[in-house]
C-alpha cells in the first residue's frame, strides 16, 4: 500500500473511532482526541462509562491490551462556569484572566492533571495522569477489564479498614502532596481491590490557599458523615486536624 493509501486508510479509521465518541464534540476537541489516541497508541474508545456536568469519561482500548481512561471536558456549556472561576480564584498558580470559556476550561483541564501528577508523585492513590492535549486528559483506567470499579457511594458494605485508608490518603494528600481535594465525598472515590482511589481532583487548592481549612473541614465531615451512618468508627475532625497539625 503507497503512503497516500496509508495515510486514507487511518484517517478513515480515526473518524469510525471518533465516531464512537460524540458527534457533538467540536472540531478542536476532535483533533485533541485523535491526537491522544495516536501518542498512547489506541486502538478503540468505548461508550462514556461516567458523565458529570463539566465531562465525560470513556475507557480507551491500546494496541497492547490495556485500558485507559479518557477524560473529555465540555467546551460548548458552561454550567460549571461560576463554580470553577470560585476555585481557580483561590489557586495562584493558574491565571484567572481568560478570553473565551474554552480556554477557561482548558485552564481547569490543566489544573485537574497537575492535581493528579502532584498527588500521584506524593503517594496519594488516584488514577495515574499519562497526558493532557487541550481538554482530554489520560489518566490510568481505574477497573478491571471495562468495568470501571464502584463509587464507595454504590458500596452495600464498607469496613473500618476501608475508612482508614481513606483518612490517610486525606493526611498524605495534605502532608506530602500540600493539596486539599476541596470537594471529597463518597462520590468522588473510587474502591477497587479493597483500597480506594481519590477521582475529581480538578478543584483541589495549596494548602496555603484561602478558605482551604474549611474546605479540608468539609471534605472530612463529608467523609465522617458517610462511614458513620454506617457504623463506622469515625476520627472527630478536630482531632485529624490537630494531627495535622492544623487548627480552625
Amino acid at each position: 500500500m503507497n503512503r497516500i493509501g496509508r495515510r486514507e486508510e487511518k484517517r478513515e479509521r480515526d473518524e469510525d473511532l471518533f465516531k464512537t465518541i460524540d458527534s457533538t464534540l467540536d472540531s478542536s476537541t476532535s483533533l485533541a482526541v485523535i491526537q491522544v489516541m495516536r501518542k498512547l497508541n489506541i486502538e478503540s474508545i468505548l461508550g462514556a462509562i461516567a458523565s458529570g456536568k463539566e465531562a465525560k469519561v470513556y475507557p480507551a482500548k491500546t494496541r497492547d491490551g490495556k485500558y485507559i481512561a479518557l477524560k473529555i471536558y465540555y467546551t460548548s456549556t458552561a454550567s460549571h462556569k461560576r463554580a470553577i472561576r470560585r476555585y481557580v480564584s483561590l489557586d495562584r498558580r493558574v491565571e484567572v484572566r481568560f478570553s473565551s470559556t474554552k480556554e477557561m476550561i482548558y485552564a481547569w483541564a490543566r489544573k485537574e492533571f497537575g492535581n493528579l501528577q502532584k498527588m500521584f508523585e506524593a503517594g496519594v492513590r488516584v488514577p495515574k495522569p499519562f497526558l493532557l492535549i487541550k481538554n482530554v486528559l489520560a489518566m490510568e483506567f481505574v477497573g478491571d477489564g471495562i468495568s470501571k470499579a464502584p463509587l464507595l457511594v454504590d458500596l452495600e458494605e464498607v469496613t473500618q479498614e476501608l475508612y482508614d485508608e481513606i483518612i490517610r490518603q486525606i493526611e498524605v494528600m495534605v502532608t506530602k502532596a500540600q493539596l486539599i481535594h476541596g470537594d471529597l465525598s463518597e462520590f468522588n472515590v473510587m474502591v477497587k481491590d479493597e483500597l480506594p482511589y481519590i477521582i475529581d481532583v480538578g478543584q483541589a487548592i495549596p494548602v496555603w490557599a484561602e478558605n482551604s481549612l474549611s474546605l479540608l473541614e468539609r471534605d472530612i465531615n463529608n467523609i465522617n458523615r458517610f462511614f458513620e451512618e454506617r457504623g463506622i468508627d469515625v476520627v472527630p475532625v478536630k482531632e485529624l486536624l490537630n494531627r495535622l497539625q492544623l487548627s480552625s
